[in-house]
């Protein structure tokens, strides 16, 4: 039984893509501020951030694998299934409009974000001035 279960494990790991052990779980490749004044005269504006997500790191098979390296292999997020690293991005995104907005000199007295919109490896915050 511990075998059938120890190469079913190995066969998992051998399937996986291998990567750097300190990469981060995603890189962001492509951010984008878009803005407009909507019928009613005020500021809109969307913020768009890309990631593209880097590959889970693989155990080395040329030498025995032990349990605690097997448990870390399995317990690795990957960004398409970890909600926990989406709403980092998202954090991150907002940390980012911040910044572009100051920068632009654009929603001088404040902001609010109405919307946060999903695709697989991006996210878009939209929102107006106050």
């Amino acid at each position: 039984m511990v075998r059938i279960l120890s190469v079913v494990i190995l066969g998992f790991v051998l399937s996986a893509c291998s990567s750097s052990p300190d990469e981060p779980p995603y890189e962001i490749v492509n951010k984008q501020f878009y803005d407009k004044t909507g019928e009613q005269g005020e500021k809109l504006f969307a913020y768009v951030m890309s990631v593209k997500a880097n590959k889970r790191k693989g155990l080395r098979l040329d030498r025995p694998v032990s349990r605690s390296q097997i448990k870390d292999y399995l317990e690795q997020e990957h960004f398409d299934e970890s909600r926990v690293l989406k709403l980092q991005l998202e954090d991150e995104a907002a940390e980012e409009l911040k910044k572009e907005l100051q920068q632009r000199n654009y929603c001088a007295d404040g902001y609010d974000i109405n919307e946060v919109l999903w695709r697989d490896f991006s996210v878009q915050l939209r929102g107006a001035c106050k």
